[in-house]
């Protein structure tokens, strides 16, 4: 079987559209209690110690014009989503492809080595979390930066105990799509990490994992089937857009309400 370095050579030419610089935000590294000890859902227990090195991350989900525009320089046909609004039903595999390219349009080194054969169904990736280039976060990093990171006030939401200052919902969304940004940020200055859009996260789902997990810069299990996704939609009841709730799809597949935010490994 004959396998194919994606170097993403095709994303060589940096295009011409005119790019939204993507704002980011400094986490300092420390020590947080992530999970929960809940009796209702048990992946996201036990609740346990975690050490995380600074990291930056977006202060908004990612939009549109973004993805559009790395569509086009990819040759991908069928972006879907509005302008000015953030990018959803793009596959996991789609977006660590994307941070690739936003890496060279911003003058970044790659995190991602990709191994890509469509017609085999091959897919690998390999990251290098020593780069200063784009990536999707950890599980761990997602949910330090949605607690607020090392300004974090332990909210229950990402940002207050009360979600509708913070978060669209099924409560409060009406039906219609919101850009991220129109409500109020938590800790840290981000926004929507609780409802708007899911977001995908660098990790193979584990249901158990918390129970083995790494304690320093823990990245998820090495095999799997699906990748988590995190912050709950603007579908979601009240209790899926917890900061520790997690759920999980195939890496191949795309949801209408799933996108992501991207992260950078602080350069010292």
């Amino acid at each position: 079987m004959r396998f194919y370095l994606l170097i993403i050579s095709l994303f060589a030419v940096i295009p011409v559209f005119s790019q939204k610089e993507i704002k980011m935000v400094l986490i300092n590294g420390g020590t947080f209690e992530m999970g929960s000890n809940s009796k209702q859902f048990k992946d996201e227990t036990p609740k346990h110690k975690v050490k995380l090195d600074t990291f930056y991350i977006a202060q908004y989900e990612m939009s549109f014009d973004d993805y559009e525009a790395f569509c086009k320089v990819a040759g991908f046909s069928d972006p879907y989503g509005k302008p000015g609004f953030p990018v959803t039903n793009i596959t996991w595999e789609r977006a660590v492809m994307m941070c690739n390219w936003l890496s060279r349009r911003d003058g970044f080194d790659k995190a991602y080595k990709i191994i890509r054969d469509e017609k085999a169904g091959i897919f690998e990736v390999t990251c290098d979390f020593n780069s200063d280039g784009y990536r999707l976060p950890t599980e761990a990093e997602w949910e330090y930066a949605a607690r607020g990171g090392d300004r974090s006030k332990d909210f229950k939401f990402s940002g207050s105990n009360m979600p509708y200052s913070v978060a669209w919902f099924n409560e409060n969304y009406k039906g219609e799509e919101h850009k991220s940004g129109e409500l109020l940020p938590n800790e840290a200055g981000i926004y929507d990490m609780s409802g708007n859009v899911a977001e995908w996260c660098w990790d193979y789902y584990d249901q158990s994992y918390y129970s083995h997990s790494a304690e320093l810069n823990p990245k998820g299990s090495d095999v799997g089937e699906n990748r988590v996704y995190r912050g709950g939609t603007r579908r979601d009841k009240m209790e899926n857009i917890i900061i520790t709730r997690r759920s999980f799809l195939n890496q191949k597949k795309k949801n209408l309400y799933l996108g992501f935010r991207v992260v950078r490994t602080k350069s010292y």
